[in-house]
């Protein structure tokens, strides 16, 4: 039984590492830009700047490693 958890969680995280780590990345930014967009008047402006810089940086290696 531990065998067969231990072969599926190395089965899934070489798929997530493989193929759905740039999708997380982008869905995560998109996320975080729309929570930010809601919370714009109760958090203040350098963490929502630093949220969208962030967000940003998410979405270009999002659409690097999904280039490569």
């Amino acid at each position: 039984m531990a065998k067969t958890i231990k072969d599926f969680l190395i089965v899934f995280f070489t798929a997530f590492f493989t193929k759905w780590l740039e999708d997380f990345f982008i869905l995560s930014a998109i996320v975080l830009v729309v929570v930010n967009t809601y919370l714009i008047s109760v958090i203040s402006l350098n963490i929502l700047i630093g949220n969208y810089v962030l967000a940003i940086f998410l979405v270009i290696i999002g659409l690097v490693l999904a280039r490569r």
